[in-house]
């Protein structure tokens, strides 16, 4: 459901997660792209995307999620001028649900990392809702043919260390850059962990999969045109 003034129907899918590898899932989605706040009595849950190409990602894949973890029909709404969907509700229960878990509550910041409290089966699920959010599949040209890379961002190097650790021990090679440093010293550097070439794009597709619609549609172009 889009909810600015008007609503139009929802589509849905069937995801064959359980229900705890769906908090894991609903855990990396918001270490991309949300936040937990908490203002009096109110427990507030939000996830934000593009209007551009999230939409089907959260009609099909976030909002089914959050009716099956919480059995309510949560609407998207657009944000016209930030060019933005956007999820806010409140619900104590999964809130602290994802704060037992060790999801900050507040401003994310330089010290964000994926909680010792989930066990190792987990990440494969928070990784994928991670980079659905926070990922980018980047196809170049190179000269003739399309060259791939997979791409995570964050101003916290020490998630992104994690993310690395995990996928090394999937057999796939990559490295943390510095993608940017501000002269301003308030603003945090942000880093930039990669993984160039086919065959980690393979392995990532076959262990760790795409769940956003816009990286599965950009994978399937690759394979027929590489």
């Amino acid at each position: 459901m889009i909810s600015t003034k008007n609503t139009v129907k929802k589509q849905s899918i069937s995801i064959p997660y359980k229900k705890c590898d769906k908090l894991a899932l609903l855990y990396g989605i918001i270490l991309g792209d949300g936040c937990l706040s908490r203002i009096k009595r109110s427990y507030f849950i939000s996830i934000a995307g593009s209007i551009k190409d999230d939409l089907i990602f959260f009609e099909k894949v976030i909002v089914p999620i959050l009716k099956d973890l919480i059995n309510k029909e949560i609407p998207i709404r657009i944000r016209i001028k930030q060019r933005e969907l956007h999820i806010l509700f409140s619900h104590k229960v999964l809130f602290n649900k994802l704060k037992d878990k060790g999801f900050p509550i507040g401003k994310k910041g330089t010290k964000l990392k994926i909680s010792e409290k989930f066990n190792k089966n987990d990440i494969k699920y928070i990784i994928q809702g991670y980079f659905a959010t926070d990922g980018c599949l980047v196809l170049t040209k190179n000269p003739n043919k399309l060259y791939p890379r997979i791409e995570f961002s964050s101003i916290s190097k020490g998630l992104l260390s994690q993310v690395l650790v995990y996928l090394k021990n999937l057999e796939m090679n990559g490295n943390i850059y510095i993608s940017h440093k501000y002269s301003n010293k308030n603003w945090n550097t942000l880093y930039r962990l990669q993984f160039n070439g086919k065959n980690n794009l393979k392995i990532f597709e076959h262990k760790i999969g795409f769940i956003n619609p816009k990286h599965k549609t950009k994978y399937e172009s690759f394979l027929r045109i590489k």
